[in-house]
C-alpha cells in the first residue's frame, strides 16, 4: 500500500519522462519489428535473385541441347558450373522422381555425380514435384521449405522443357540460415543504438520537461507565498503556453473573485461594527436624556407646573427619536433581506401630486416648486415605498436649506428609456469627501453634526435601499453653498 502511495505521489516531471519512456521503446519495438522483416525479406529475395540468375543460365544451356541423351550426361557439369558455394542442386524428372542432388558445402563438388541424393536439400515427395509440375507458367517466386534436418531452405524451381508438357524440374536452393547473421548483427547494431538513444532520450527529454514545467513551477511558487493577507498578487499570463496561460487566467479570476468577496467582508465587517457603535450612540443619546428628566423629576422638580411640562415635551420627544430610529432600523432590515411589498404599476407625476401637499406644509415659508415635464410614464413600483423616499429626501433639504430663503425643486423628466426624478435644493451643500458617504448609515457630514437639524444620518440610507430594490439608481451632485441634487433613475415600462 505505501509502495502504491509513493508511486502515485510521483511528481508531474517523472510522470512525463516515464511515459515519454515507455512510448519511444515501444516505437523503437515497433520499428524493429518492421525492420526487421523487411530485412529478412530483402535479404531472402537478395538470395532469391542470385539463384534465379544461376537457375536461367542453367535452362538456357538446357534449352540449347537438342541431344536429350548428352543433356543427362552433361547435366551434372551444367550445375557444377552454374551454382555457387552453400548450394543445393536437384534434378526431378516428370513423373517427381529425383534423378540428381548434389550441395556445393566444400570448397570443391566432386568430379562425378554423386549415387545418394544430398541430405542438404529439400526434398518432396514425388506427388507434391508432379503437383509443381501441373502450375501454370514458369514457377516464378520463391518457397521456404525444410531438409532432412530441419533446416529452412530458400528454394526455387524451373521447368525443363515446354512450359505445358515439361520433362522435369530443376531445383536450387540454399539455407534460410545464410542470412541470419546479417539479421542478428543488425538486430545487436539495432540494440545498441536504441539504447544510446534512450539514455539520451532520458537526459535530453529531462531537461527540456524541466524547461516545458518552469511556468508551472513558477505558477505553484507564487500560489505558496499568496496569503488572505496579500491577495493583490497574480499569476503571469505570456506563459508562451496556451494551456498554462488558461491555468493562470483561471487562478487570477478566482484569486480576483476571492480578494473582492474577501475586501467585501472586510468592509461589511467594519460597516457592521460602525453600525452598531453608531446605533448604540444613537440610542444612547435620548435614553440618556429620557433617564436625566426623569431623576430630575423624582427629585420633586414636578412640582414645578412649567419645569415638568419641559421635562414631560422633551420626554416625549426623545421617545418620538427612539421610535423614528427603531422604525427606520427595522424598516432597513426588511431591506436588507430583500422584503419588498407587491410591486405594481404606478405614474410617478400622481405620486408626487399626492403627497405634494404634505411637503408643502414640511417645507414651511420655503419654496417647494413642482417642475413636471411628463405625464404618461410608468414605472413598476411601490407606492408607499417612492412615497418614503421622496419624503426622505425632502426632509433632508428642508433640515439643511434657510427657512425663509430656501428652495426646493421637485423635476421629473426622461432620459433614454429611464424616467429621472431630481430634488435639488439651495442648501448649504456636502463637501466632496462627504459625498462619497451620504448614502452610508447614520453618516452626517461636519456641516451637519447639529442634532437640531434632526435626523439620526438613516433616510439616505433608507432611500438608496429602496431604489436599489426597484432595480434603478440613485445618486447625488451637491457643490458647497450652493445646494444638493439627488437623482433617481427609475425603467420605463
Amino acid at each position: 500500500m505505501k509502495k502504491l502511495l509513493i508511486f502515485k505521489e510521483k511528481s508531474l516531471k517523472w510522470q512525463l519522462l516515464r511515459r515519454m519512456f515507455l512510448l519511444l521503446v515501444c516505437f523503437l519495438v515497433i520499428l524493429e519489428i518492421f525492420q526487421y522483416f523487411f530485412l529478412k525479406q530483402y535479404l531472402i529475395r537478395t538470395r532469391e535473385q542470385l539463384l534465379e540468375s544461376r537457375i536461367s543460365n542453367v535452362c538456357h544451356i538446357v534449352d540449347t541441347t537438342n541431344s536429350e541423351n548428352t543433356l543427362k550426361k552433361n547435366l551434372f557439369f551444367i550445375l557444377k558450373n552454374s551454382i555457387y558455394f552453400n548450394t543445393s542442386a536437384s534434378v526431378i524428372d516428370k513423373d517427381g522422381n529425383t534423378l540428381l542432388s548434389f550441395t556445393n558445402n566444400k570448397s570443391s563438388i566432386p568430379d562425378t555425380p554423386p549415387s545418394k541424393v544430398s541430405p542438404d536439400g529439400p526434398k518432396l515427395s514425388p506427388y507434391e514435384y508432379k503437383l509443381i509440375l501441373k502450375r501454370q507458367g514458369n514457377l516464378d517466386g520463391y518457397s521456404l521449405i525444410k531438409n532432412k534436418h530441419g533446416d529452412l531452405q530458400i528454394t526455387i524451381w524451373r521447368k525443363i522443357g515446354k512450359l505445358n508438357s515439361p520433362s522435369g524440374l530443376i531445383q536450387l536452393s540454399t539455407p534460410f540460415s545464410s542470412v541470419s547473421p546479417l539479421l542478428y548483427k543488425q538486430l545487436y547494431i539495432y540494440i545498441l543504438a536504441c539504447t544510446l538513444i534512450l539514455i539520451l532520450s532520458i537526459i535530453i527529454g529531462g531537461s527540456l520537461i524541466k524547461h516545458t514545467l518552469t511556468p508551472l513551477f513558477n505558477i505553484t511558487d507564487t500560489l505558496k507565498d499568496i496569503t488572505i493577507g496579500d491577495l493583490n498578487k497574480r499569476l503571469p499570463e505570456n506563459n508562451n503556453q496556451i494551456e498554462i496561460n488558461q491555468l493562470s487566467n483561471a487562478f487570477n479570476t478566482m484569486f480576483s473573485g476571492i480578494e473582492s468577496s474577501f475586501n467585501r467582508e472586510k468592509q461589511l465587517k467594519k460597516q457592521m461594527q460602525q453600525f452598531v457603535s453608531d446605533a448604540s450612540h444613537e440610542l444612547r443619546t435620548p435614553l440618556t436624556s429620557i433617564r436625566g428628566f426623569v431623576e430630575v423629576l423624582l427629585m420633586g422638580s414636578y412640582k414645578d407646573e412649567k419645569k415638568l411640562k419641559f421635562a414631560l415635551n422633551t420626554i416625549l420627544t426623545e421617545n418620538n427619536r427612539l421610535t423614528e430610529l427603531v422604525n427606520n432600523l427595522l424598516t432597513l432590515t426588511r431591506l436588507d433581506k430583500g422584503i419588498y411589498t407587491e410591486m405594481v404599476k404606478q405614474n410617478m407625476k400622481n405620486i408626487i401630486e399626492e403627497i405634494y401637499p404634505q411637503l408643502k406644509i414640511l417645507a414651511s415659508n420655503r419654496q417647494l416648486i413642482l417642475n413636471i415635464h411628463d405625464n404618461n410614464t410608468y414605472f413598476l413600483g411601490n407606492k408607499n415605498q417612492i412615497k418614503q423616499v421622496i419624503f426622505n429626501i425632502v426632509q433632508n433639504s428642508i433640515n439643511y436649506t434657510d427657512p425663509e430663503n430656501g428652495i426646493i425643486t421637485i423635476s421629473l423628466y426622461t432620459e433614454n428609456n429611464f424616467l429621472v426624478l431630481k430634488l435639488s435644493d439651495n442648501g448649504v451643500g456636502i463637501s466632496e469627501e462627504d459625498l462619497a458617504h451620504i448614502f452610508d448609515r447614520f453618516f452626517r457630514s461636519e456641516v451637519h453634526r447639529s442634532r437640531a437639524s434632526g435626523g439620526c444620518g438613516l433616510g439616505l440610507s433608507i432611500a438608496k435601499s429602496i431604489i436599489e430594490g426597484h432595480s434603478g439608481e440613485i445618486s447625488a451632485k451637491s457643490t458647497l453653498r450652493h445646494g444638493t441634487s439627488f437623482y433617481i433613475k427609475l425603467k420605463i415600462l
